[in-house]
């Protein structure tokens, strides 16, 4: 049996496996929140392929993905600097009542307003409400309210809106959010994307040794 060692590519928590498949040591460093965001992109491809041409199952199929993963890289990237804001003093009076038991709208409202108030940020805060589709996704039998634009009135979603999202939407989306993470991680300052080729190499440099080959997994 081989030995596999896994790096938390955010919390750099090393975690070991001596009966894995295979022969020798193998180290991984895995990075979810930036690996959710390259999901995203996949999937979003996937779904623009499939829709031209014509294959409705398989450009439907991918769209739920591609949901489902861009609010997981948001939830994780928005949950982190979170943590790291909690701790100053300035940012007492935007603070959620609890940074675990919060909506990520909130989450995402309360980062955007301090920054704004406090560190200069300028740039546009994305709209959320494919979220709402999120939510269905992760609970099929709910009904979602969605605000009409320029109106008080709410238009209800449920699950057949999810199969009505247009690829075209879903990377206006992406392309926001990622447009904010861009501005946000330099002011806060955040890393969104780990280098886990470097954490296995300095990790195998910090035993002794280098790898015999390094790729992606």
């Amino acid at each position: 049996m081989g030995t596999h060692i896994i790096i938390d590519a955010r919390t750099r928590k090393v975690h070991a496996s001596l009966d894995a498949p295979g022969e020798g040591t193998t180290i991984f460093a895995v990075d979810l929140i930036g690996d959710t965001w390259e999901d995203f992109l996949h999937f979003t491809e996937e779904a623009r392929v499939a829709e031209r041409a014509n294959e409705l199952s398989r450009r439907n199929r991918c769209i739920r993905a591609a949901i489902a993963m861009l609010f997981s890289h948001l939830d994780g990237v928005i949950s982190d600097i979170l943590k790291i804001l909690w701790s100053d003093r300035s940012f007492i009076r935007y603070k959620p009542r609890s940074a675990d038991f919060c909506s990520l709208k909130r989450k995402l409202l309360a980062i955007h307003t301090f920054l704004v108030d406090h560190r200069g940020l300028t740039a546009q805060r994305p709209a959320l409400d494919l979220k709402l589709l999120r939510d269905i996704l992760n609970h099929p039998t709910v009904t979602k309210p969605l605000s009409a634009t320029g109106s008080r009135e709410t238009v209800p979603l449920n699950s057949t809106d999810v199969y009505g999202v247009c690829v075209d939407d879903l990377e206006a989306a992406g392309r926001a959010i990622d447009q904010w993470f861009n501005a946000v991680c330099v002011i806060v300052p955040y890393e969104r994307f780990r280098d886990t080729k470097r954490i296995v190499e300095d990790f195998a440099g910090a035993l002794g040794g280098q790898p015999t080959s390094t790729r992606r997994f």
